[in-house]
């Protein structure tokens, strides 16, 4: 396996506050967070970012955002409490993929909702300890699927033969609802899996300072290392992939040639604005970007991007 090429340019940073916004994830304990992302330059990926637009700070802890292509609608879920307390606060919202909001409160009746993904009109979103099924069309919970143990469930992810992976941040699991039933997928011996996404039949997984593929039970190829509190995973094409540090960063990676390069796109640490469940929509190149404690989405066009 070829090594990440890194350029190490500093050492840790101070954790975000959050914005000083009490409902900070879990992922504001030292412990759990596992360190601060390195910065990372490799001066030969000329990528960058800039800003399209953003919503008002009316969103209350969004913490992912999933796009449905066949809907052309981005769903964002909304925490709106304490990541961990079952207070029943949590939403999901809708809204345009040009910022608008549709409705602030789509649908209601969850606790600590975080990742997404859709199949055969149903969108699953994880939260805290049950995978929920929400139906599109009618925009109502159709069924609530508990996980034992479990008490961080965080992102969602469809396989090309229809099985609903998710991971468990705590439990450092990966579970898979199959038949509608719920079972173990993988402990894949990480820290703190978090992100998941599936590109051709390859799954991969953010987790605490990496990026990298998973499989059944065992671990694959390292594609990125150094990326702080590994959140959110989104392809851009067969080659490359962005992922988010929680922490306020995003990198670009790309795989090309048998080697893996890096690169920070985005940094608002300094801001105390978050980088939570990314999302990229390919047709419209155009990354989505959940600040959490800042309330808002904020979207972005990738420039230069290496095919």
């Amino acid at each position: 396996m070829k090594k990440l090429f890194l350029i190490l340019l500093g050492g840790a940073l101070g954790l975000a506050s959050c914005n000083g916004n009490s409902n900070s994830e879990e992922h504001n304990n030292d412990s759990r967070l596992g360190g601060n992302a390195t910065d990372t330059i490799d001066a030969e990926i000329a990528v960058s970012l800039e800003q399209v637009w953003a919503t008002e700070s009316v969103l209350e802890t969004p913490e992912s955002v999933f796009y449905h292509a066949s809907e052309d609608v981005l769903y964002v879920s909304n925490i709106a409490g304490d990541p961990k307390e079952k207070d029943g606060r949590g939403y999901i919202s809708k809204l345009s993929p040009d910022g608008e909001i549709i409705e602030k409160e789509w649908v209601s009746g969850m606790d600590s909702p975080k990742g997404m993904a859709v199949l055969n009109g149903k969108l699953y979103v994880t939260n805290i300890d049950e995978l929920v099924e929400i139906d599109i069309r009618s925009a109502k919970i159709s069924n609530r699927f508990k996980v034992e143990g479990a008490s961080f469930l965080n992102d969602v992810a469809v396989t090309a033969d229809n099985k609903v992976l998710f991971s468990d941040s705590d439990q450092g699991k990966i579970h898979v609802l199959e038949n509608g039933a719920v079972q173990l997928w993988s402990e894949p011996g990480v820290e703190r899996p978090n992100g998941l996404i599936v590109n051709n039949n390859r799954i991969l997984l953010a987790s605490k300072g990496k990026l990298q593929e998973v499989k059944k039970n065992q671990t694959g190829e390292v594609l990125a290392e150094g990326i702080g509190a590994g959140d959110g995973v989104a392809v851009v094409n067969d080659n490359s992939y962005l992922v988010s540090n929680w922490q306020g960063e995003v990198f670009y990676v790309l795989g090309q040639g048998g080697e893996n390069r890096m690169k920070k796109v985005l940094d608002t640490k300094d801001q105390n604005v978050n980088s939570a469940d990314i999302e990229y929509i390919r047709d419209r190149n155009l990354l989505l970007v959940p600040t959490f404690g800042d309330n808002r989405v904020v979207a972005y066009k990738l420039n230069g991007v290496v095919n």
